[in-house]
């Protein structure tokens, strides 16, 4: 039986990316669905759009009333503590950017304080049973898997470092909010060993379009007639190949978020395509859509980089 569609509805329109997380937080404590839309021309674009806010927070019709009420509190009551925020990167002159041009902007972008505050106030051991890392005592460093290599993540120093992966890596702004996010939400959950695609996520189909569709395109004009560069890459980082449909790989991306990567070559009849599934308890360990396309962004980052590094070696 098919679920009818989710009537989203606008309830407020944000002044930045913080702001966002802010709302994001306080909805889902109240058990809202939420979805934010920002004003973004392509996904990467992170154009900030002065003249009509950076972005619209979208709810389920019926939940309208009490969203705008919880948001009215935290954006109007006399005495609310500040955000800290960082910088936003400067504006591009055009509305399309480049792959590299985007990571160079989110490198050096700083995830907001109140994640790293909420982390050190947190069980370490409970922590790391969630989210199935490890956690030093003596150095308070948690360490846990990313694709092939390890991050260690200091919230008393408020950094994540990457142990031998693409370099930058490191500042990556989505890869570090995704992380932070893991660590303090993840749930004790089994896989499903369901793979569904993120038009079958809750809210999905609204949400992974225009701006936030998957950028599987670039990995389709990398991995085109070349399928051994795509063998080589996808096993520097990890993966698995699998028989599961066309050239198909599984990644272990986070120690319980894995990703099924389905590559169909190109044919007589058909064009190249590609495919990103995911274990349907994703929505378990990253609670918002935004956090599983950041996401997405990395891995499609670090893929292309691991293909850059294995050209001159096929």
């Amino acid at each position: 039986m098919v679920e009818p569609e989710i009537e989203y509805v606008k309830v407020h329109t944000l002044s930045d990316r913080f702001e966002a997380d802010v709302i994001v937080d306080a909805l889902e404590q109240e058990g809202i669905p939420v979805i934010v839309r920002p004003f973004m021309e392509t996904a990467y674009a992170n154009i900030f759009v002065h003249q009509k806010g950076w972005g619209n927070v979208l709810v389920p019709k019926e939940a309208a009333p009490l969203a705008r009420e919880i948001i009215s509190d935290l954006t109007e009551s006399p005495g609310e503590p500040s955000v800290e925020r960082a910088s936003p990167p400067p504006e591009p002159e055009g509305s399309v950017q480049k792959l590299d041009q985007v990571v160079e902007q989110l490198t050096g972008m700083q995830v907001e304080s109140r994640l790293w505050e909420t982390l050190r106030g947190s069980d370490s051991r409970e922590v790391a049973s969630r989210s199935l890392c490890e956690f030093d005592p003596e150095k308070k460093l948690y360490t846990l898997s990313f694709l092939n290599v390890s991050i260690e993540c200091s919230p008393e120093t408020e950094t994540i470092e990457v142990g031998g992966g693409p370099e930058g890596f490191s500042n990556d702004f989505q890869l570090g909010l995704a992380v932070l996010h893991y660590l303090l939400y993840a749930q004790k959950k089994p896989r499903a060993d369901k793979w569904v695609s993120e038009k079958d996520l809750p809210g999905g189909s609204l949400f992974f379009t225009a701006a936030h569709a998957l950028p599987m395109e670039l990995l389709v004009a990398r991995f085109d007639a070349r399928p051994d560069l795509l063998d080589a890459a996808a096993k520097a980082l990890g993966g698995e190949k699998t028989d599961t449909a066309g050239i198909s790989y599984r990644f272990r991306v986070l120690p319980r978020i894995p990703f099924l990567l389905i590559f169909w070559e190109r044919d007589e009849e058909f064009e190249p395509s590609c495919h990103l599934l995911f274990d349907e308890t994703i929505v378990s360990h990253l609670s918002s859509l935004d956090l599983i396309w950041a996401l997405v962004n990395v891995f499609v980052r670090a893929l292309l980089a691991a293909a850059d590094s294995m050209t001159e070696k096929i």
